[in-house]
């Protein structure tokens, strides 16, 4: 973990404040839920190189959130003001993930787990550049670069993982291979400058 974007880190941490007052009050004393973050907040944690304004993540639980009361509201470094609120959308259904990706994940330590009804895992680098294969956007592939550049992972590495995470996967997967040859390529040419 790095210092970067501090005000990214609070935010997201209030956010938990949030999520864990919600879990209270539904009186669930359970254990504390894990929250597996994937996205652009994965790739702060890991990286710091970029704001995002959603938070991508599933839960080790099944709940039921009023998103409305999740939005948080912080000013960046340069005094622009901003928004992170937890995706309704996001599910990993469609994304290209590892069967072992949770297992893989790392426990974000220092945002408040210890005190909290939710705990905060965070996609391995590897598992989050696989992740970002599929939908292959253009801040997908500099997520990915962003990852490699610092070394959690080669091209290599990456093409094996995402392979063997398509064994478990149905349909059409000639465009993955494509996205996987064009950012192993890239990831080279990066690596060797």
């Amino acid at each position: 973990m790095h210092n970067l974007h501090p005000e990214l880190t609070a935010a997201l941490s209030e956010m938990l404040d949030r999520l864990d007052g919600i879990i209270r009050r539904s009186g669930y004393m359970g254990e504390a839920v894990q929250m597996f973050l994937a996205g652009g907040m994965a790739v702060h944690y890991h990286c710091g190189t970029r704001y995002t304004e959603d938070v991508d993540a599933t839960f080790s639980k099944r709940l039921l959130l009023p998103y409305d009361e999740l939005a948080v509201r912080y000013v960046r470094e340069d005094d622009t003001p901003a928004t992170i609120y937890l995706d309704p959308t996001y599910n990993d259904t469609f994304a290209l993930l590892h069967p072992d990706h949770r297992a893989a994940c790392v426990e974000w330590t220092g945002i408040g787990n210890e005190r909290r009804l939710i705990h905060l895992l965070v996609f391995s680098p590897l598992d989050l550049a696989v992740s970002k294969v599929a939908r292959f956007s253009d801040s997908d592939q500099a997520d990915i670069l962003a990852l490699a550049t610092r070394r959690f992972f080669t091209a290599s590495q990456l093409q094996d993982h995402a392979r063997e995470a398509l064994d478990y996967y149905v349909g059409d997967n000639r465009w993955i291979h494509l996205n996987l040859t064009q950012i192993s390529q890239e990831i080279e040419l990066t690596l060797a400058a």
